[in-house]
């Protein structure tokens, strides 16, 4: 391949640093992994910042290697045949180079590349000097591929959009540690929390100043994600369909999805329906979380709670009477739980209901269920109340759990006095997402 977009992907070569990013809760996690064998899998939505994670891993790799002994390879580029490119590149990067010992190679959309699982195969059972980290964000590169494609070889991390955490330090230069510091800041941060709600964590977006062009990005990577990832490469022939089921989704995020209910509106089969929701969660658009039941057979066949990947994308692609708080921070819950789990592929988070009423979020691990968390916006209305507080109590006693947690809009505290060995802990959203940042 030539050369000169060799140098292009890679700066650092010239003595340039590879940028100057916000760093990512992930990061820790990902270099922990630096010093072993296996492929290292960054998987997520597009634009979600794999790339800037992956030159923040080479702004680590810096302090102790040569950049010359790393090489980034760019997957989407339309410049370069897809045709054996891993291996004309390292090719071509070695001849330039002529890199010594271990070198580490970055390949950032793998899934463009034609190839790429056989070449990575064979690249790591035959080369043990070299350490390859890939980054997807499409059906051919989840879990469940990269676990068939790369049996055995590789790590992965699921990498979201910006927490609130994150996005608060691009706007609040205060010590996160410090609890007076950030209860002295407490309206600023509720302002601001309400803006996160509004347009979603998206690094882009989030670093973008004109609220016009933050929707029009917004619809930019809807546009990318959903004709390009899902459409044309699932070769899908009547896309007005398709974006019905999206639109029905992205409208009910935090509703039960009635996939018969969905059929009829986009006139399509319910298994087609199926097939549909499956690949919008491949390209990480949207979730479906099952009921917790102890039951494989009762999971499956009761409805699923829809979350999307980011609430601005949802509140621009998903048509709406009013602001919808309420379902938006229960979405900004589940994502934030998905992230505080992505590396603990014991976690999986379900919801729960019974006759006595129902609870958000079930986290288990393994055979154990570890918390019940209950999400309420506005808890002033008795009535809201009362019902809340029943479904977390029926739930507490159902699965055996002594504490439960509620999240709400403003600070609350007290003991549920007729459970005297059970207990609910209060927390309003911002200070969760901040106090509890980082958790499992």
């Amino acid at each position: 391949m030539e050369q000169e977009i060799l140098a292009e992907w890679n700066p650092w070569w010239a003595g340039l640093q590879a940028s100057t990013l916000v760093e990512r809760e992930l990061l820790s996690e990902v270099t922990r992994w630096i010093g072993r064998k296996e492929i290292v899998g960054i998987l997520g939505v597009r634009r979600g910042g794999k790339s800037s994670l992956f030159r923040l891993v080479i702004n680590e790799l810096q302090k102790t290697h040569s950049a010359k002994n790393i090489l980034f390879i760019k997957g989407d580029d339309d410049r370069v045949s897809k045709k054996d490119l891993i291996s004309d590149a390292i090719s071509t990067y070695r001849e330039m180079m002529n890199p010594q010992g271990k070198i580490f190679v970055f390949i950032d959309e793998v899934q463009e590349i034609d190839g790429w699982d056989a070449t990575l195969k064979r690249m790591y059972d035959l080369d043990s000097n070299a350490k390859f980290f890939i980054s997807g964000s499409n059906f051919s590169v989840h879990k469940e591929m990269l676990s068939y494609k790369l049996a055995g070889r590789v790590a992965y991390f699921d990498l979201y959009p910006f927490s609130f955490s994150e996005y608060l330090k691009l706007h609040l230069k205060i010590d996160f540690q410090n609890k007076a510091a950030l209860l002295s800041k407490k309206h600023e941060i509720s302002h601001l929390l309400l803006k996160y709600l509004e347009f979603g964590g998206f690094p882009e977006v989030t670093l973008e100043t004109d609220e016009k062009r933050k929707i029009q990005l917004l619809q930019y990577y809807y546009d990318t994600i959903v004709y390009r990832d899902i459409i044309k490469r699932r070769g899908i022939r009547s896309p007005e369909k398709m974006e019905r089921v999206i639109n029905y989704f992205l409208q009910n995020i935090s509703n039960l999805s009635n996939f018969t209910k969905i059929s009829k509106l986009a006139m399509l089969s319910t298994d087609t329906v199926v097939e549909y929701s499956k690949y919008l969660q491949e390209a990480f658009l949207i979730f479906n979380v099952p009921m917790f039941s102890y039951s494989v057979k009762q999971q499956e066949i009761n409805p699923k709670k829809t979350y999307c990947i980011d609430t601005g994308m949802r509140n621009v692609k998903g048509f709406r009477f009013s602001k919808d708080y309420g379902r938006l921070i229960e979405n900004l819950v589940f994502i934030e739980l998905k992230r505080r789990n992505s590396a603990n592929p014991l976690a999986e988070i379900y919801y729960f209901s019974s006759k006595e009423g129902e609870v958000d979020f079930v986290l288990k691990q393994g055979l154990e269920v570890r918390a019940l968390i209950q999400v309420c916006w506005d808890f002033k209305d008795e009535e809201v109340r009362i019902r809340e507080i029943k479904g977390l109590k029926s739930a507490m006693s159902d699965l055996k759990v002594k504490e439960g947690l509620l999240i709400t809009k403003e600070q609350l505290s007290g003991k549920i006095p007729e459970m005297e060995d059970k207990h609910i802990k209060f927390l309003p959203l911002w200070k969760w997402l901040l106090e509890e940042g980082g958790s499992n």
